[in-house]
């Protein structure tokens, strides 16, 4: 045992003689792909002079196609309970939600169901709506008028649905106006048309991805992104594959000898509290379920013995990639492979066949999986449900009772990518137009698909898609954000709001620079803070404001360095850059609109994790590095570059601000050395109480500071004490 002696939280390292070959992941970078226009146009560029905020007390815009209103720079659903309905053309008119768009100006709505009549009470008038009619009728101090719309009333995902101004201008007494898909419903009336910018600054509000139309239009917006030859290449979720299978067997020897406690044993290291996160093992206290190939082994665990209780298998064409354990339910995650269609195949089974609904046939398809079972018996594990959507896993998240599932579809397969969900039947279907979110500018043909499924009960998987892509995943109890780069310096970000089962999509937006991982995001009081990393320009920390516009930014930090890690903790942020030393940077961001450093430390060495201890002690887990130096024909030293030596852990003093310190650090191996913990937050294991840290690792030593002494390699978990 080695100790490191410090006055302040020394480690204890413990060599767990687990010397098994390292697990191994590939950690990929936000990936490049090709520049592509941007949702940002020339009527945005006049769209950015207007003051939005100016109408709020005036008016309320929507925009036909989105389930959003915009009211200010507030941005709101159309239909709180579901994200879904948005204002729609029918028969030349534009239809809207009765109950949604009425409740919002504070009517009454009552919908009599054995008479299929919405009635709707404002200010003592009464209108009643009788669902397939054309008329209405209004009741004024007693007295009833009929009136007739220009089409009926309609009942329409649900909802009762009737033409605008009917509701607008007769109900709620508001002046109506329309451009180019923007509405305004104001008092007094606004002229979209005649104000400058003012289209346009709604259109990149709300305007920016709008609910599909028609397979035919579908089809010609896809084929036409891939006649552009637009495309993006890899992803980083591979960053988000796995812990090492022996965390489990280290955290039982940490435990101590004969331990057997349920209520003692770890779980998934996660980025937000309440929001876990899948991976390859997972325990409940007694068993263990691993994750690997195209089965999940259950294990049980008891009296330091390792036994096998059950395993799932898979035909060869399924492969598991993550699992959750909650209670008495394994969640089983992955992709599923199948042959090549010999024939170009309609969009629906049935369906006419034509060039614009058909896509040729492709080498393969692929579609992500996700399998429920019940574990009250975990020697005897029973599939309750299964989901499938055509495309590959990205990554996932799981909230209570609901796991949210995230596909990226290319377009290899139909223009329309099918489902499957076992709740509704046993045959993959088309994935619903309604659920089709659709980008004016999306740079590749294929969908970003955000499922969710409840793990509890028999009720249907709820799905949102949109023409988009990204892997990069952030996640809260109310919201998701799925980010990706581009090679022409800059990220999108694209938002999902979630309640429950309600999902949909509520806005994009985009930054500068590229992140690094998952922890460049996080949620704070409604605003979403981002850091990237600009090419040759420095580091870069943005704010956007919930509708995703940003509202503060700070640029150009440690110009010529590379973010490295990222930690946001409440009103503050730390930032890790690195060329050859490890600058900590300290954050204010008690003012979202102007994000400030406050303190500086270089140390050598950089972190790749951070990761809060204590309220104001931040443990980095990262790599030591030593310069190199040369020396000329006169005996003159300089700088040529850096090295990585051993293993570092660091724990860092943040409660002054200003003046953020080093308490101590401890190294571990030689130049070779490496873990993946580096790259893969749940590569780690912390337990809070006992003060322990633990990962898996390689331990490389050089005999001469340039070959590696095989011998002398080392494999296994280690454990870190910090109390």
């Amino acid at each position: 045992m080695k100790r490191l002696k410090h006055s302040y939280l020394p480690f204890i390292l413990v060599f767990c003689l687990f010397l098994s070959s390292a697990c191994t992941a590939q950690a990929t970078d936000v990936t490049t792909g090709s520049s592509a226009a941007t949702p940002a146009t020339a009527a945005a560029t006049s769209a950015a002079k207007v003051d939005l905020e100016q109408y709020k007390l005036k008016a309320i815009f929507l925009h036909v196609g989105s389930p959003l209103i915009l009211s200010g720079n507030s941005i709101t659903f159309l239909d709180p309970n579901d994200y879904d309905v948005a204002a729609t053309i029918y028969n030349r008119r534009t239809l809207v939600p009765l109950r949604a768009l009425a409740e919002y100006f504070d009517a009454r709505v009552n919908y009599l169901k054995a008479e299929k009549v919405a009635v709707i009470e404002k200010e003592g008038v009464i209108f009643r709506f009788s669902i397939g009619s054309n008329r209405y009728t209004v009741t004024r101090k007693g007295k009833t008028e009929s009136f007739t719309m220009d089409t009926k009333a309609l009942i329409m995902h649900q909802r009762t649905m009737v033409p605008l101004r009917v509701v607008a201008e007769k109900l709620l007494n508001k002046k109506v106006d329309y451009d180019q898909g923007v509405i305004s419903i104001s008092d007094p009336t606004i002229d979209l048309a005649g104000t400058p910018g003012l289209t346009g600054a709604v259109k990149e509000r709300i305007g920016q991805a709008l609910k599909a139309t028609s397979k035919t239009a579908l089809s010609q917006l896809m084929k036409k992104i891939n006649d552009n030859s637009f495309s993006l290449y890899g992803s980083d979720a591979a960053e988000e594959k796995s812990a090492a299978p022996v965390m489990a067997e280290a955290v039982a020897d940490a435990a101590g000898p004969g331990s057997n406690s349920a209520a003692d044993y770890s779980s998934t290291n996660t980025q937000v509290e309440g929001i876990d996160e899948a991976d390859i093992v997972k325990t409940d206290g007694r068993y263990l379920y691993c994750a690997g190939g195209n089965a999940v082994r259950i294990v049980k665990a008891e009296d330091a013995k390792l036994s096998e209780a059950a395993a799932i298998k898979y035909e060869e064409s399924k492969w598991v990639q993550e699992i959750y354990v909650d209670k008495d339910r394994l969640i089983v995650l992955g992709n599923r492979h199948e042959d090549a269609f010999a024939e170009p195949r309609p969009l629906a089974e049935g369906a006419k066949v034509a060039t614009t609904d058909v896509w040729p046939g492709s080498a393969s398809k692929n579609f992500s999986f996700a399998d429920v079972y019940d574990i009250s018996d975990p020697a005897a594990p029973e599939l309750l449900k299964t989901h499938e959507m055509e495309g590959c896993y990205q990554t996932s998240r799981k909230s209570g009772d609901h796991l949210y599932l995230v596909t990226e579809s290319f377009w290899s397969g139909p223009v329309i990518p099918y489902m499957l969900d076992s709740t509704a039947g046993k045959q993959a279907t088309e994935l619903p137009i309604k659920d089709i979110m659709v980008m004016p500018c999306p740079i590749q043909p294929g969908y970003l698909i955000l499922s969710a499924i409840n793990v509890r009960n028999n009720s249907h998987v709820e799905v949102e898609a949109i023409t988009a892509s990204g892997s990069i995943v952030y996640m809260n109890e109310t919201a998701l954000y799925i980010a990706t780069a581009h090679s022409d310096n800059h990220t999108d970000i694209t938002k999902f709001k979630i309640d429950g089962m309600n999902i949909g999509y509520a806005g994009s937006g985009q930054v500068a620079g590229y992140m690094k991982n998952q922890f460049g995001m996080d949620e704070y009081q409604g605003n979403l803070r981002i850091a990237t990393t600009t090419w040759e320009e420095g580091n870069n920390i943005f704010v956007l404001d919930p509708s995703m516009t940003t509202i503060g930014s700070l640029a150009g930090l440690a110009e010529g360095e590379t973010i490295y890690a990222t930690r946001f903790m409440g009103d503050k942020a730390y930032v890790v850059t690195f060329v050859q030393t490890d600058p900590l940077f300290v954050l204010d961001m008690s003012d979202p609109t102007a994000p400030r450093v406050t303190g500086e430390l270089k140390v050598p060495g950089f972190s790749n994790y951070l990761h809060p201890i204590a309220n104001d002690v931040l443990l980095g887990i990262g790599m030591e590095t030593r310069t190199l130096i040369e020396r000329d024909a006169n005996g003159r030293e300089r700088e040529v570059g850096v090295r990585t030596g051993g293993i570092k852990l660091s724990l860092f003093d943040v409660s002054d601000m200003g003046k953020p310190r080093e308490l101590t650090s401890l190294t571990v191996g030689d130049s070779g050395a490496h873990t993946e913990a580096l790259d893969n937050h749940k590569a780690v294991m912390i337990d809070m109480a006992k003060g322990l840290v633990a990962f898996h690792a390689n331990l490389g030593y050089f005999d001469d500071g340039r070959k590696v002494n095989y011998e002398d390699t080392k494999a296994g978990a280690l454990v870190f004490s910090f109390k």
